[in-house]
């Protein structure tokens, strides 16, 4: 046995010493720059572009195996114009030999790339300036089926991997699309990486310029980071990422956009799981927290979970950080105070929204609501509203109405409210509109006047369009409601059925316009109907019945009985009796 081993040793070395004394004397005997026609010929021959080579080509073989390349460009496709498609300014990659030949590791030094330009472009027909360079199948024949090759004997091509680093510096990219009318660009693209060999973190930081689209819009992002993965590249992580992006442009605020987002993120291929469990984006002065989860990741069947929470913010402050107007309000303090959170599901065919809190002021909305079938949607919700005083919202009163409702203003009930705002049905899109859901209000304060246990009952299939039943209890009174619109015909229908019963008129009066003109319980009711495209047409065509009634109360501010009572004594010479309160009682 100690004489195989010795005979082994032997030829082991003498392998070593041929290999390195090959490595040593092949440079004296071989310049690679003495084959860049052939190299250029060859692509010529095989592409139809051109490959220009203006630097020189270096060789090394021991103890690195390595290629240096400088100043290269390759042609654009014909129709592209005479700039070039890809040019680099320098290009360096090395391998370590023997761990190659005698392990079948692969020891990189760090790769580096300098100057690279990409530009990648499509025409209007939606050719694009790549494709001649893939082989396709020519039309009307089969591609040729694989051969099976014979099975393996030896062991894996590549017992190892490791890389020095990856140096990208000074790079730009750029795609223009001449079918959509765009243009996009990353420039001063630098990407550089610490030591990267599976089974170990490794740091990653990107920098880079970019400027595009419709309008344009410009800035720096940034990307800082630590990446791993395992040595079957079948699971990665991403540790401490931080990524920041500064943006300027027309669609965007005065003093443009900036964000920032910061996440920890972990997939894995072999059981088709990604979670991202912290998760922070700060912008316009939003801060959101959340986390994600995925399963069946890369197949149809792809599921995501997570949540969603935002910090206490104001409203305010985040509209003109958006460059949005602020509305002027009849209370200045409101939007100054709003949080968010809720549980979100989705997958490539449906979403949800589910546990959602949504607080704004001293109001709170919470519920769910989904999105079934993407490609035909079908929409429901179910929505409740602890309380809301809607006149701190409106605008401020014009001076002189000391609050009051403006003269002339309609106060809307849910049925009239969408009957006057159709002023231009959209006829379209309510005929393919899917949805079913509900509304609850629990106190709810609009044009001064007060009403609580609201409930909305929405639905909209094949063209028709239900707000019913509508309910609500206000001034010891009930509304009921019944709204439809329909647009399944030729012209659009729409049609108004409401009831108020046992309304107690003098509190409502005197919150709409300060004063109880009139008491008693007020009960009213309306049938109506119109047809057309809009609100004028509708308004024309109404038809139906409406009436009110008043029982058991008064008008105030004259009394009829005393003032007849008064002028018959003074006719006769009386003494004026006393008249009672000013009002006139009356039953009905």
């Amino acid at each position: 046995m100690g004489r195989v081993l010795r005979v082994a040793g032997i030829v082991v070395g003498l392998l070593i010493a041929i290999i390195v004394t090959l490595s040593l004397t092949l440079p004296l005997f071989i310049n690679p720059n003495d084959y860049k026609d052939k190299i250029t010929g060859l692509v010529k021959e095989e592409t139809g572009r051109t490959l220009t080579i203006d630097g020189n080509i270096g060789l090394s073989v021991f103890p690195w195996l390595g290629l240096e390349v400088n100043k290269v460009t390759l042609s654009n496709a014909p129709g592209f114009g005479k700039q070039p498609m890809a040019r680099v300014g320098e290009v360096d990659i090395r391998v370590k030999l023997l761990p190659l030949v005698l392990h079948r590791k692969v020891e990189m030094s760090t790769v580096t790339l300098d100057g690279l330009q990409l530009d990648l472009a499509r025409n209007r027909e939606g050719r694009g300036n790549w494709q001649d360079l893939i082989k396709t199948t020519p039309a009307g024949k089969k591609p040729a089926a694989p051969q099976k090759s014979a099975p393996s004997t030896g062991g894996p091509p590549i017992a190892g991997l490791a890389i020095g680093g990856v140096k990208v510096h000074n790079a730009k990219l750029v795609w223009d699309d001449a079918q959509a009318g765009t243009r996009y660009a990353v420039q001063d693209l630098n990407l550089t990486t610490g030591a990267i060999q599976p089974g170990k973190p490794f740091d990653l930081s990107f920098k880079a310029h970019f400027q595009g689209g419709k309008p344009v819009v410009n800035g720096d992002i940034s990307l800082n980071g630590k990446l791993w993965t395992s040595k079957s590249l079948q699971q990665a992580r991403v540790q401490d990422l931080h990524l920041a992006v500064e943006a300027k442009g027309a669609s965007l605020p005065p003093a443009g956009l900036k964000a920032d987002l910061t996440t920890q993120a972990a997939i894995d291929l072999a059981k088709q799981t990604l979670e991202v469990p912290k998760l922070t984006l700060q912008a316009a002065g939003l801060t959101v927290h959340g986390d994600l989860k995925g399963t069946a990741i890369s197949g149809s069947k792809a599921r995501f979970t997570g949540t969603l929470k935002t910090d206490e913010f104001v409203p305010r402050e985040v509209m003109a950080n958006l460059g949005q107007t602020v509305p002027k309000t009849a209370d200045p303090s409101v939007l100054s105070k709003a949080q968010a959170s809720a549980h979100l599901a989705a997958s490539d065919t449906d979403a949800r929204i589910s546990d959602m809190k949504l607080r704004l002021d001293d109001s709170t909305i919470t519920g769910a609501l989904g999105v079934r079938n993407f490609k035909a949607p079908a929409i429901s919700f179910a929505l409740n509203l602890d309380k809301i005083d809607l006149d701190r919202y409106l605008p401020p009163p014009a001076k002189g109405s000391k609050g009051q409702a403006a003269k002339g203003a309609a106060v809307a009930t849910p049925a009239t409210g969408a009957a006057a705002g159709a002023t231009a049905l959209p006829v379209k899109e309510l005929r393919k509109l899917n949805m079913e859901g509900t509304v609850n209000i629990g106190q709810l304060t609009a044009y001064k006047l007060h009403s609580s246990d609201i409930q909305l009952q929405v639905s909209a299939h094949n063209g028709l369009v239900r707000l019913s039943p509508a309910k609500a209890r206000l001034y010891q009174g009930t509304y009921n409601g019944d709204v439809s619109v329909d647009v399944r015909g030729a012209r659009p229908r729409i049609a108004l059925n409401e009831r108020l019963s046992g309304v107690q008129a003098g509190p409502l009066l005197k919150d709409l316009m300060g004063k109880e003109l009139v008491t008693g319980t007020a009960n009213a009711d309306a049938k109506i109907t119109g047809t057309g495209q809009d609100s004028a047409a509708i308004q024309k065509s109404l038809n139906g019945t409406a009436g009110f009634s008043f029982k058991n109360g008064a008008v105030k501010g004259v009394n009829i009985a005393g003032l007849i009572r008064t002028a018959r004594a003074r006719l006769k010479g009386e003494a004026v009796p006393t008249t009672g309160p000013e009002q006139t009682d009356f039953t009905e």
